[in-house]
């Protein structure tokens, strides 16, 4: 991903935000993504081989990162994808972190997979651009893991 794009991005310009939860600059996950959809589609945002899918059973995954210990991901829940997310998001920080990109919500996910620095730079140089188009993986579980009712009256 170009770092224009993303400049372009974080000051508001309508054209760059339509593009910028495309295939090229995120991973988009589909509603109907399983484990190893998920994972791939992350992957792919990664240095190669850094994050895999190992053993996977009906209740759980195991995420392997480069480096570390195999990482334990519950999969059964009402949230299965959210949580999947979140399990990621753990399992490669500190190194790296994915966040929702907001403006494209719909029948999936578009996740902006970025460095950690990357993230602290954005969060530095415009926390409002951070706060409003960027939504954590651990805020995206929390919210789809309260109610139908409860959702309607709250935001993520």
């Amino acid at each position: 991903m170009k770092k224009s794009l993303l400049h372009r991005v974080l000051e508001g310009n309508e054209e760059a935000i339509a593009m910028f939860g495309e295939a090229d600059n995120c991973a988009v996950i589909d509603w109907k993504a399983g484990p190893l959809d998920i994972v791939e589609a992350i992957a792919d945002f990664l240095p190669d081989g850094y994050l895999t899918l190992g053993r996977v059973t009906a209740t759980s995954c195991e995420l392997m990162v480069t480096g570390k210990r195999p990482f334990c991901a519950q999969i059964l829940s009402r949230a299965t994808q959210e949580n999947l997310l979140l399990s990621i998001n753990q399992a490669v920080q500190p190194e790296y972190e994915l966040r929702q990109f907001r403006p494209s919500y719909g029948d999936g996910y578009s996740l902006y997979v970025a460095p950690r620095s990357v993230w602290s730079e954005i969060e530095r140089s415009n926390p409002e651009a951070s706060e409003s188009l960027f939504l954590s993986a651990p805020r995206l579980a929390a919210y789809w893991s309260k109610s139908y009712l409860v959702r309607m009256f709250s935001k993520p």
